[in-house]
């Protein structure tokens, strides 16, 4: 017998209290250094979108096309490689891929970091864990 059509057999698990508990406290961490980044004019919105799209597709042309949706698939192409190297999709892109490695015990004490001190203290200290190597 294949392993696939034994694993087919059985449904997919569902998430744990846990795993569910750690997206809700990424997604609400993530939506509030965005919007902080954005407010300092370090990302945009169109560049955020493209990083989520790149992420869930891996494909740069398709990702591209998401968010662009004017550029034909030939442009598309030419112009993904470029844009992707451009610095507010840098950002977006560092800092989600930082919060996305953070474990659940660290997005917790992030939220109440941030209801203590303010997002703008909490991004701060990002920048520097990010960009410094603290």
């Amino acid at each position: 017998m294949d392993i696939q059509d034994y694993m087919n057999r059985f449904p997919r698990p569902e998430k744990i209290y846990a795993e569910k508990e750690s997206t809700m406290f990424y997604v609400y961490v993530f939506n509030l250094v965005m919007d902080e980044l954005m407010t300092r004019k370090l990302t945009n919105r169109r560049a955020i979108n493209y990083v989520l799209s790149y992420t869930t597709y891996g494909n740069k042309t398709r990702a591209y096309q998401e968010t662009h949706p004017m550029a034909s698939k030939r442009t598309a192409n030419v112009n993904a490689n470029k844009y992707s190297k451009r610095f507010d999709v840098y950002v977006a892109q560092s800092m989600s891929i930082h919060l996305v490695y953070k474990g659940r015990l660290a997005l917790a004490l992030a939220v109440k970091y941030i209801n203590v001190n303010g997002i703008e203290r909490y991004v701060n200290k990002l920048i520097l864990e990010l960009w410094k190597g603290d």
